[in-house]
């Protein structure tokens, strides 16, 4: 079963007030759309959400398939009006590149640039790929005791492996907009976020905030829940990089990284 760009994700009983009002390319955010570094921000994730849906609802027909997102976080994003703008850089036979901008009071506060390709054609054998880790399910790991806000999403970890490797569920609880339900591709661009998060986490608190994430996906995710597993984590003078796999219920679908600096 492979999702499409157009499918939604299966609606829950448990699904909270959407984050922003409005609709074509102008939104209104409630106010549980609030970053977790201030109440007068709005989350660096959901923006990324608006901004996957923009690029849907006018670029992502033809069997074309978002492969790559990249979003630059470059400045705090106000609690108030956000204007999303979409402009094509490329319209190629196989490639499409679409360029994304998002702005508060008519100020760029972030811009992503989305590779879409040409889905359709039949996989080939490669030499080498890696051995792939299947993950319990979201349902067979407990829920944590001190639950997060649900606006903050619900996260699921599972205790640390022998080998040092690190896995959590991830799903949103609210919906990015009224009366819309969550496409796969505006899930993936959502979770990805959370790269910077489960890997910069510090022992009692986290102490980065990412400046960028970029996307990749062989394939739209399943259901509601996205998987990170840890990949590589460096830091060196100030400055974090990281990368997680990332997996849906069936298993991998992609990866995504994020450059972060102390906050």
């Amino acid at each position: 079963m492979t999702a499409t760009v157009r499918e939604v994700a299966e609606p829950r009983s448990d699904i909270g007030e959407p984050f922003f009002d409005g609709a074509d390319g102008h939104y209104e955010p409630r106010p549980h759309a609030r970053s977790p570094w201030s109440e007068n921000l709005v989350h660096g994730r959901l923006v990324s959400g608006l901004m996957a849906h923009e690029v849907e609802r006018t670029h992502l027909a033809d069997g074309f398939h978002p492969a790559r997102m990249t979003t630059d976080l470059f400045r705090p994003i106000p609690m108030g009006p956000i204007d999303i703008t979409t402009s094509v850089r490329r319209a190629g036979r196989r490639v499409r590149i679409v360029e994304v901008q998002a702005s508060a009071d008519g100020v760029p506060v972030a811009l992503a640039s989305v590779q879409a390709l040409l889905s359709g054609a039949e996989s080939t054998p490669v030499t080498w790929a890696p051995v792939e880790y299947r993950a319990p399910t979201p349902e067979s790991v407990a829920p944590p005791v001190k639950q997060a806000p649900r606006h903050f999403g619900e996260v699921r970890r599972l205790e640390p492996s022998g080998d040092g490797r690190k896995f959590a569920w991830f799903r949103e609880t609210c919906p990015l907009l009224d009366g819309v339900g969550d496409t796969p591709f505006q899930i993936a661009s959502m979770a990805a976020d959370w790269v910077s998060p489960f890997t910069n986490m510090g022992a009692t608190s986290l102490n980065f905030i990412n400046a960028d994430v970029t996307l990749y996906l062989s394939r739209l995710p399943i259901g509601k829940w996205i998987g990170f597993e840890n990949l590589d984590h460096k830091i060196d003078n100030g400055v974090a990089v990281s990368v997680c796999a990332l997996h849906d219920e069936q298993g991998r679908i992609g990866t995504a990284a994020s450059a972060a600096l102390p906050y």
